[in-house]
């Protein structure tokens, strides 16, 4: 069954594979990325022009997913979306103290608060059809810190939050949210991590923290293949809804014992909810006069 899927953040990397593996599979995609008439003007005429030589039906559309009134035009293009599939976000490096405000909010606007926005514009419409999907794209870092953290880290906590939160509350709908928790692939925006704005805070913190020498890769070592995340998407919009399932860790670096992990949280939340149905727990407190 052909859809229509809106993917967010496709001017290369994950988003780009994800157009191509989503339009080769016979989907109408509407492919969207800022700036299509200036800094990503040449990505943008690359999809056009590749749909073109395929005869693929995709759509390139100016979306900022940080901005309310670039999501709203953007929902002008389309009449119908199946599927949303949030990719967009960035990384940062340093420490949590050294980022200024204003880099801090627009990091959590563009990895949290901006798939927000994109499902808040796509919900009555998926509401209104009681059916679709949604798919948000974290990190593993969005689930378990294996160091000290960081800024990125906390924003992609925040968006499994709010997914898993959505996952819940839109199912009566007929709406699937889950999401997808790749480890680290070699993709471009390893090399665009916005570095902390206070150098003299970043110094204080590498004075006191040890530095590990990264060990060099086996000869014979092949990179994990960023198309794995494209894959993984594929596989959750050809999964029958109803039987997707929430979280669904991808690669084979930094994910060793998420799965695990996630099962394990499963477990506990299930006892929980059971456990507030006990007199002793289902109480709701109330302010004392």
């Amino acid at each position: 069954m052909t859809l229509s899927v809106l993917v967010t953040g496709t001017s290369s990397g994950f988003g780009e594979l994800i157009v191509q593996t989503l339009a080769a599979d016979g989907h109408r995609v509407f492919a969207t990325m800022r700036d299509v008439d200036s800094r990503n003007a040449e990505a943008a005429e690359r999809t056009r022009a590749w749909a073109r030589a395929h005869h693929f039906d995709v759509e390139v559309v100016e979306l900022d997913v940080m901005r309310d009134d670039s999501v709203h035009n953007a929902m002008q293009h389309v009449e119908r979306i199946d599927v949303v599939v949030n990719n967009a976000g960035a990384s940062a490096v340093g420490p949590i103290e050294a980022f200024a405000m204003d880099q801090i909010e627009a990091l959590f606007s563009l990895n949290a608060f901006g798939p927000i926005r994109v499902c808040k514009a796509v919900l009555p419409m998926m509401r209104a059809q009681r059916s679709g999907l949604i798919i948000f794209i974290t990190s593993t870092l969005g689930r378990v810190l294996p160091g000290r953290g960081g800024l990125y880290p906390s924003t992609k906590w925040a968006a499994e939050g709010l997914a898993e939160s959505l996952h819940y509350q839109v199912a009566p709908f007929g709406i699937d949210v889950a999401i997808l928790e790749p480890g680290s692939f070699p993709t471009p925006a390893n090399g665009k991590a916005t570095p902390a704005a206070d150098r003299d805070i970043v110094a204080a913190y590498d004075a006191v923290t040890p530095r590990l020498m990264p060990v060099p890769p086996a000869s014979d070592y092949v990179a994990p293949d960023p198309r794995e995340i494209a894959d993984a998407v594929k596989r959750l919009i050809d999964t029958p809804h109803g039987q997707r399932p929430l979280r669904t860790v991808v690669g084979p670096v930094f994910t060793e014992g998420v799965a695990e992990y996630n099962a394990e949280y499963e477990r506990t939340r299930s006892r929980l909810a059971e456990s507030l149905g006990r007199p002793d727990q289902a109480i709701t407190w109330s302010a004392r006069r």
